[in-house]
């Protein structure tokens, strides 16, 4: 599928533009295109040629910057090869990350069950899993979220609180968290714990802000690939109000999951009381959509 092509024909379509107006538009937004003319646009349309990794990119921070997957024809283009990136996911997990992400034997697909965790009857018990796995993965005590403040997570407007199972078995959740720009920057830089959150530091749904990755954990790489779709699809789905994604990570191996999937380091240092390293990162949201290795699969 050519994906990019698609996205600059419906683009030009809508805004009523010749190849060679969108050209001069392309070559002021980025120097990338200083070189482009109208013959090698058309190319990349009809999917002859196909532009270079770096300027897949930066073609796709201009769309973004024009609002264009906001809403229309672009938009689906896009949220449906998001859609699909659960397969190619999956083979980069195992590939590189199996050892990370959990190595059990893999279930058929029509057994993963999915649900918002808000609206999932049997919720207290995969709380309680969550905070069982959650606390077994961070050093002794540090970990102090209690069922009642996971639960008022789960019910706010703007959080996204995933969880997999099958058949009551916990196989997997995913927990993002809409926070002000301002607390998530204090908690990258460890300057304000991520336990201390209150009603006051979340956003709601009309409110830029950034999303924070409290938790990502499935079972096994396909698991884990679905829940992680499920994120960028929400992330695409509030483009307009999302201004950044953050992480912050008391594992070292955690960067390593992250680092190819557009979140920078911001900061690290070791902590105090408990005495483990500690990864505060921090990227503008097209960083994360639009990082390499999501290119190589999507685009």
């Amino acid at each position: 599928m050519n994906t990019i092509g698609n996205l600059l024909f419906e683009y030009r379509k809508k805004h009523q533009l010749t190849q060679q107006e969108l050209v001069e538009k392309l070559s002021h937004y980025s120097n990338h295109f200083h070189a482009l003319n109208s013959v090698t646009l058309s190319r990349w349309e009809t999917g002859t040629t196909s532009p270079s990794l770096k300027k897949k990119h930066t073609l796709l921070c201009f769309f973004y910057t024009q609002g264009a997957f906001e809403s229309g024809k672009c938009y689906e283009i896009i949220h449906e090869r998001y859609k699909n990136l659960s397969m190619p996911l999956e083979k980069v997990f195992i590939k590189n990350y199996q050892a990370l992400i959990g190595n059990l034997p893999e279930r058929i697909h029509h057994e993963h069950t999915f649900y918002t965790l808000k609206d999932f009857p049997h919720k207290q018990e995969h709380i309680e899993h969550i905070i069982d796995i959650e606390t077994a993965s961070n050093t002794s005590d540090y970990y102090k979220i209690t069922p009642q403040v996971l639960e008022e997570w789960s019910q706010h407007a703007s959080n996204l609180c995933i969880i997999c199972e099958h058949k009551k078995q916990h196989l997997g959740h995913f927990i993002m968290l809409k926070i002000k720009n301002r607390v998530a920057k204090e908690i990258a830089y460890s300057d304000r714990s991520e336990f201390m959150l209150n009603r006051e530091d979340f956003c709601m749904p009309h409110e830029n802000g950034t999303y924070y990755i409290h938790a990502l954990y499935g079972r096994s790489p396909k698991i884990a690939a679905i829940l992680s779709v499920y994120g960028y699809l929400h992330l695409l789905e509030h483009l307009d109000k999302t201004d950044n994604v953050m992480i912050f990570s008391t594992r070292t191996d955690g960067v390593l999951l992250t680092k190819d999937y557009g979140i920078k380091t911001v900061a690290n240092g070791k902590n105090a009381e408990y005495g483990f390293s500690w990864h505060g990162m921090l990227s503008p949201t097209p960083d994360i959509l639009f990082s390499e290795t999501v290119l190589k699969l999507v685009f």
